[in-house]
């Protein structure tokens, strides 16, 4: 695989990346560009209806399939000509973010100040939590987690890294619900 991923970020390769579970059930999937891989990740662009929905950090063992087949390469046929592409690429340019382990990448995020979004659907009980990093330990993250009214939690969320099914950096959706989220400390 470790080939195959190489030669889509060479290429720019508009590719989606199927996610499965240790039962080979699916979970989701992502659109978009892979930017760089590690032995443990992949970090790619998330598109959605031709729109930069963020940069999307996903674990090599959860992916079952990466398709680039006559679909993709017409929408990358469309991205270049909307100019959408050199977008996406620019916005990954402006992250200053690299992979590495768990721990590494979200002391990188926490810096920075975004919000984020994790979620885990390794569980019966999936979890999505949004916010910005105020802590990361040896085993886990902690959130400044705020719920669907904007308020924010008293206490930090943590998610367990292995726990993690993936993470999305700059998500439209993150940072614009963190613009308005109401700090309720």
């Amino acid at each position: 695989m470790k080939k195959r991923i190489e030669k889509h970020i060479k290429n720019h390769d508009f590719v989606k990346v199927y996610l499965a579970d240790k039962d080979d059930l699916s979970m989701t999937h992502f659109e978009g560009f892979i930017f760089e891989q590690s032995d443990k990740f992949i970090l790619m662009s998330d598109t959605t209806d031709f729109n930069y929905d963020g940069i999307s950090v996903l674990r090599k063992s959860d992916i079952s399939e990466i398709k680039h087949k006559e679909n993709e390469r017409f929408f990358k046929k469309i991205l270049d000509g909307e100019n959408i592409t050199e977008l996406i690429i620019t916005k990954r340019d402006a992250l200053n973010f690299s992979l590495g382990t768990f721990k590494e990448m979200f002391e990188q995020l926490q810096s920075s100040g975004l919000s984020i979004i994790i979620e885990c659907r390794y569980s019966k009980d999936d979890r999505f939590l949004i916010g910005p990093i105020v802590k990361t330990e040896k085993k886990r993250v902690r959130l400044k987690y705020f719920n669907a009214n904007g308020e924010f939690d008293l206490k930090p969320t943590s998610a367990k890294y292995k726990e993690i099914t993936f993470f999305k950096i700059d998500s439209p959706y993150a940072n614009i619900f963190y613009k308005y989220a109401k700090d309720v400390e």
